[in-house]
């Protein structure tokens, strides 16, 4: 059980974070400000960051207004400079931010001639920059304000000689990030002044995520539950592991860490994911290492998985990573990390044009980690490298192409044991000897090319080929006595995987509904060829002091085994408004093989529905009910000579979605009932075979809630209820289980504090409390994973384009397990652990 003194301690400090936090917020807000009329040249001084809502650009006779739309514009102090043909102001105390609380970058390009761009950016968290590139000369720039916000009068010396525009552009609106706003008609010119909206959404709230969809719906409007961790979350937290933002999704939990700590294993709803992880929505490598960080923008998670839009896979739903993509203002960012077990880590990550018309994007992105781990004898070592390129198309399309070349050199982790009764935490069970090399290519390419108004067309492809070298020795899967026996074995493995996915989409409208229309078409291929030498079991280790002096068999034989798994699917589906009513429904029609050794191919038809309703309450709150079935095929053998079907799964889910705070905080609830048929399983009494053991079922409660409570106090917060039980199956004792690293209650909790004013402006603090219940050791339920309480602390200080980190991970320093698959194979949380960062942007 958790001891729960802990428990009151971890709950106290957390309340005291919260309450000083929101007593701070309370205590700047009862503060409020005139209206004055003094003009930008007199500022009046303040250090509360000003919010400037929207911007709007104007032509003139002479040029472009470019106003900054806030009513405390006299209160802006500007500092300005000037580099070649470029205009530079920055504006302190200030930040871009939409009613709804979330930031916005805006840019124009060519808005007049003589005039290359104008850019206004948030440059870090309390200033604005605006910059204005002439085409041949330095810009002439007047300042000055009005009623509306500060005022640019922009001019440049070929402006005289053109007609003026008399269009008025509309102000700024939150704009999806994939989507530029719509040019309206100019009175005596037909091109108006083009607005592009590129910044990240701020904090730890989106209000739309592609992944359950892949259309422009916004959350509030999707009939699923979909989870989202922001890219300033991640900077934030900082993990070293994915499995540790796990806890902040309601229904997601960290599973066993499999292939010795090689890939990481989300539980979602109660299902292992396994090796069903995408990235920008295409399958990702199979089991083959864990995603480093460097390049992911911000991680998507659809809780119950859509046969409709990905084929195949585990019910519990989809973890999608979105990496990061090339940007057209430039930045150069170069950060180090020190920490707890020997880390060293360094990244860089550079971004910009490169044609001055700025139709050739780049990124470039590297990093490079040397570390020990909190296990004995287990190095994680990493060298990652991240071009890509984004090249217009024309007509507003673009092609974005990434490559990848990763390097992992992590030992195999035989985790910790649980024996007589006894968790054996802290002792490692890894052989020095051990070693287990990964080197992994991959290149991807996406192009998304409007060919009319209201249609586009979406093609999507992927290759990549990952090499493992490794001497692995594993600890056998049961106990004799008090030791473990051992077996080694030498692999060279090479994975190969190719996908395809084009997809058309189309906007219309049939009398009084309006349609968003997707239809795709999707081929999959992974193989891989195993060449290793055969197990050969040696010397056994005890348990409670283990020892690795015993000589590595020789003479074994080798083996080579190629595999193959292909998967296909047609599909369509139609997102339908009608008044407060939005419809999704779609129907995938596919069919997969699978080719192993000799074993002939097993190949299956299938039919995947999905169908789900929304209702707007109001433009801030909807309820929904939806309706999905999914697929997971299954390999093996029957003892009859057959093939056992794939795993059938159905899945029922109500809910509901509010926003509050001028949507800054979004809340969302979730009622589900999931269960998964005709499952297969090696047969215990004849494991060359296997058999149909059951069905299980599982259902439960979600709440989530996101964003910034307050100008300066962001939130995200996860509860689960999980009900999972075994309801069928013929081994004998295992109906009524409950399966495997499945919680009944857990949470998820972290708040962040911003410092905007005095003398603590810059600073950040953060505390995090991650509460996860008993869980069951294995299917057999011969043993129990305690529940835990970790507690975690983060810091940060921003001056100028100076960030300094500091994080703890565990600060009572408890020992728990993350997830088992067996009492000899348990996954180890980490120990306390202190990582402090530096880094530098411009």
């Amino acid at each position: 059980m958790v001891n729960f003194l802990q428990l009151r301690l971890s709950l106290l400090l957390t309340g005291v974070f919260f309450l000083l936090g929101m007593q701070a917020t309370w205590a700047k807000d009862a503060n409020s400000f005139g209206n004055s009329q003094i003009l930008v040249q007199s500022p009046t001084p303040t250090s509360e960051i000003i919010a400037i809502a929207g911007v709007k650009a104007t032509p003139t006779q002479n040029g472009v207004e470019v106003i900054l739309e806030t009513p405390l514009g006299e209160q802006l102090q500007i500092t300005n400079r000037s580099t070649g043909n470029n205009f530079i102001a920055d504006i302190p105390n200030a930040q871009l931010r939409l009613p709804n609380g979330n930031a916005f970058n805006f840019r124009s390009e060519k808005p007049n001639a003589g005039i290359i761009e104008i850019t206004v950016i948030n440059i870090d968290t309390n200033t604005v920059r605006v910059t204005v590139v002439g085409e041949t000369s330095l810009p002439t720039v007047e300042l000055f304000d009005d009623n509306t916000g500060l005022v640019f009068g922009i001019n440049s010396s070929a402006t005289a000689m053109q007609p003026p525009q008399q269009s008025e552009t509309p102000p700024v609106e939150e704009i999806p990030e994939t989507q530029t706003p719509q040019k309206e008609p100019a009175a005596q010119q037909d091109d108006a002044i083009e607005l592009v909206v590129t910044g990240e959404q701020d904090g730890y709230r989106v209000p739309d995520a592609n992944t359950g969809s892949r259309l422009d719906i916004p959350l509030l409007e999707t009939p699923a539950s979909i989870g989202v961790i922001t890219e300033e979350f991640i900077e934030d937290k900082a993990p070293r592991r994915v499995e540790d933002l796990a806890p902040y999704i309601s229904g997601v939990t960290a599973g066993n860490v499999g292939q010795g700590g090689l890939f990481t294993d989300f539980q979602i709803r109660g299902f292992s994911t396994g090796s069903q992880v995408y990235v920008n929505g295409l399958r990702d490598n199979y089991r083959s290492l864990i995603r480093d960080f460097a390049n992911i923008e911000r991680l998507e998670i659809l809780k119950g998985f859509s046969s409709l839009l990905y084929g195949t896979g585990s019910p519990g739903g989809v973890v999608n990573y979105i990496t990061k993509k090339p940007q057209a203002t430039p930045s150069y960012k170069f950060s180090a990390d020190i920490g707890s077990f020997n880390f060293y880590r360094s990244e860089v990550d550079l971004t910009g044009p490169l044609t001055d018309d700025k139709n050739v994007l780049y990124r470039l992105i590297l990093a490079f980690q040397d570390s020990d781990y909190f296990v004995d004898n287990v190095e994680d070592n990493r060298i990652f490298v991240a071009p890509s390129v984004t090249l217009s198309t024309g007509e507003g399309g673009s092609l974005t192409i990434e490559g990848e070349y990763y390097r992992q050199d992590k030992d195999f982790n035989t985790g910790a044991k649980f024996f007589n009764g006894e968790f054996f935490y802290d002792r490692s069970y890894t052989d020095p000897r051990n070693s287990q090399i990964y080197n992994h290519y991959r290149i991807a390419a996406y192009l998304d090319q409007p060919i009319s108004k209201d249609w586009s067309l979406n093609l999507s492809g992927q290759y990549f080929n990952t090499q493992r070298e490794a001497n692995p020795i594993f600890v056998a899967l049961g106990f004799e006595g008090d030791t473990l026996t051992r077996f080694y074995r030498t692999i060279f493995d090479d994975y190969n995987q190719y996908n395809l996915r084009g997809e058309i989409r189309g906007n219309f409208n049939i009398g009084e509904t309006e349609h968003k229309l997707l239809a795709g078409v999707e081929y999959n291929k992974y193989s891989s060829r195993f060449n290793g030498v055969n197990a050969g079991f040696f010397g056994s280790i005890d348990v409670a002091n283990p020892t690795f002096d015993v000589p590595i068999p020789t003479g074994l034989t080798n083996s080579t085994v190629d595999f193959s798994d292909s998967n296909w699917g047609v599909y369509i589906q139609d997102f339908i408004k009608l008044g407060q009513f939005r419809l999704l429904a779609g129907l995938r029609y596919g069919g997969f093989e699978y080719i192993s050794g000799g074993v002939p191919a097993q190949d299956d038809n299938y039919i995947s529905p999905s169908i789900g309703l929304v209702y707007s309450l109001t433009d801030s709150a909807s309820i929904y009910a939806s309706f999905s079935q999914s697929t997971e095929p299954q390999f093996g053998l029957l003892s009859d000579g057959g093939f056992p079907e794939a795993r059938k799964a159905t899945q029922y889910e109500v809910g509901t979605k509010v926003n509050l705070l001028n949507d800054r905080v979004s809340i969302t609830a979730a009622l589900f009932q999931l269960e998964q048929t005709n499952i297969a399983e090696t047969d215990p009494s004849n494991p060359d075979f296997s058999i149909l053991v059951g069905d299980i079922r599982s259902r439960g409660f979600e709440l989530d809630v996101t964003g910034k409570v307050t100008e300066n106090f962001s939130l995200i917060a996860a509860y689960t209820y999980l009900d999972s039980e075994v309801t069928k199956s013929v081994v004998p004792g295992q109906e009524g289980n409950r399966p495997i690293n499945t919680p009944e209650h857990s949470v998820g909790l972290y708040g962040k504090y911003d410092f905007t004013g005095g003398s603590l402006r810059g600073l950040s603090l953060g505390t995090g409390l991650v509460y996860v219940g008993e869980r069951e050791g294995d299917n057999e339920n011969s043993f129990e994973l305690p529940g835990y309480v970790r507690v975690d602390l983060g810091a940060a200080y921003k001056v100028n384009n100076l960030t300094f980190r500091l994080g703890i991970e565990n600060l009572f320093d408890i020992r728990y397990a993350s997830g088992s698959n067996n009492s000899a194979n348990i996954s180890q949380g980490s120990p306390f652990a202190v990582t402090g960062s530096v880094s530098v942007q411009f």
